[in-house]
């Protein structure tokens, strides 16, 4: 009985890692699945516009599993794994800013 707040935890992260699974698969699929017709000016830009908002939705959870996964020991695999999202989303950051820099 005294895991069950470490076990609620768990539970907890599990259901936001799935979230963000879910929202950044989305946004991939958003990117590459709609169909963009050449006779509106930049009509692709819809789909740059959709993928940046799903990315933001994933950002939120992967902050979220950040937050919640700093409650658990240094040590332990959950933290890291609760780590791995927020990372995902730096290194677009990264990547989308030097795009934008360089490009």
């Amino acid at each position: 009985m005294s895991d069950e707040p470490a076990n609620t935890r768990q539970f907890l992260l599990m259901i936001i890692l799935a979230f963000w699974v879910a929202a950044f698969g989305y946004s991939i699929l958003f990117f590459f699945g709609t169909e963009v017709g050449n006779d509106v000016p930049m009509a692709g830009l819809s789909n740059v516009v959709g993928f940046l908002g799903w990315q933001g939705v994933a950002a939120m959870f992967a902050f979220a599993s950040f937050g919640i996964g700093r409650s658990f020991s240094k040590d332990s695999g959950i933290r890291r794994v609760s780590g791995l999202p927020l990372g995902f989303a730096v290194a677009l950051f990264l990547v989308v800013s030097a795009m934008f820099v360089f490009g």
